[in-house]
């Protein structure tokens, strides 16, 4: 009986540690967030963090790539904040359990009937899967080679001048 018990304790910890991406943050990282916010999480770690540019952190052990941008979000003239956030590490997946190294078929089996769904051709074996939250102005893309997830990237735009 402990032996379940302990094996199903794993198996919910095992769930809810992978389920750190939605439309809108990747663990602690949200889109939005100011680059004051990232700098307190990040610590007494020295970074960087550059608008208009892309920036490398890693966070708890997971590599990131952000981008600090002004524009719709702003709420000052001079205010930026976090428009995108990426990553390459297969230690975080979606809500629904993608994350790199999932495969194309996954990611229709888990997001074509709930989401507005582009996925472009095949390019040399390179392809993209966006899932459109138009609600929140943001685009979750999955990068694919060979019909594999490589990278997962949330970015921002403004959906009253974008549509996928």
């Amino acid at each position: 009986m402990r032996t379940k018990i302990t094996l199903l304790g794993f198996f919910f910890f095992s769930i809810i540690g992978f389920a750190q991406i939605s439309t809108m943050r990747m663990n602690e990282l949200k889109i939005g967030m100011r680059p004051s916010e990232i700098l307190k999480l990040l610590g007494n770690k020295p970074v960087a963090i550059a608008d208009e540019s892309e920036t490398n952190i890693t966070l708890k052990g997971i590599d990131y790539i952000i981008e600090i941008r002004s524009g719709y979000l702003s709420k000052t003239e001079n205010d930026t904040y976090l428009s995108s956030i990426s990553t390459t590490s297969k230690n975080i997946k979606t809500l629904s359990g993608i994350g790199v190294g999932s495969s194309l078929d996954n990611l229709w089996y888990v997001y074509a009937t709930k989401y507005n769904v582009l996925l472009n051709k095949s390019n040399n074996n390179y392809r993209e899967f966006k899932i459109d939250d138009n609600e929140n102005g943001v685009i979750l893309t999955f990068y694919l080679s060979n019909e594999i997830v490589t990278k997962i990237e949330l970015s921002t735009y403004n959906p009253e001048e974008c549509t996928l």
